[in-house]
């Protein structure tokens, strides 16, 4: 009987792992982030407004904030400036890599982006239409190389007529837990190994 309910653990939690997270977005008005897992659903933006801080709380958080500053100060004192922008370096390489290994294993439903540019001066309509176009096909471009999808739409165009320039975007994503897990934790490890191989003493400070 034990032996029965260690493979319905293992079944289960295989299941779980295989399961796909979606996350949808949408820009209109303002953004809005949902996340489904399974039968859970939760809103990550917009947050409902959390109550007014107390006097101490704020004072928590300076000194956070300081105590950050004084971590950061502390490593470039360790290291040297040099020292301290390679492990900016490290963590940017680690970053890109972890970001590449996400689109890979990320399913792109749907992307339907429309921009419409426009400004009060024709010009400026046409230099901002110009520098709109670049940034948003270059990075788009970037992640369908890199990802998997199944349909998509962008449109970029001008309004010399108008005056304010206005956005639609909708996006939804799949991607199953299992990857999320091992990927996340692939980072984590590299940081840490970042942090070791660096020998910074974090708690000098």
């Amino acid at each position: 009987m034990t032996g029965w309910i260690f493979i319905f653990i293992l079944l289960l939690i295989a299941f779980l792992l295989l399961c796909p997270v979606t996350v949808s977005a949408e820009f209109k008005n303002e953004l809005s982030i949902r996340i489904k897992y399974l039968f859970i659903r939760h809103k990550i933006f917009p947050q409902p407004e959390k109550p007014k801080k107390e006097e101490n709380e704020k004072k928590k958080e300076k000194i956070e904030k300081t105590e950050k500053k004084s971590k950061i100060k502390g490593i470039i004192e360790q290291k040297g400036l040099s020292g301290f922008l390679n492990i900016i370096k490290e963590f940017s390489l680690i970053a890109t890599h972890t970001a590449k290994n996400l689109l890979s294993h990320i399913l792109i439903k749907r992307i339907y982006i429309k921009i419409v540019v426009a400004d009060e001066d024709a010009a400026q309509a046409a230099i901002s239409y110009g520098q709109t176009c670049s940034i948003v096909y270059t990075a788009f471009g970037w992640i369908l190389s890199n990802a998997k999808y199944n349909r998509y739409y962008i449109n970029i165009i001008p309004d010399f007529d108008s005056k304010e320039s206005r956005i639609y975007f909708e996006l939804k994503v799949k991607i199953k837990l299992i990857f999320i897990i091992l990927i996340f934790l692939s980072a984590l490890f590299k940081s840490l190994k970042v942090l070791k191989t660096s020998e910074i003493n974090l708690s000098k400070n």
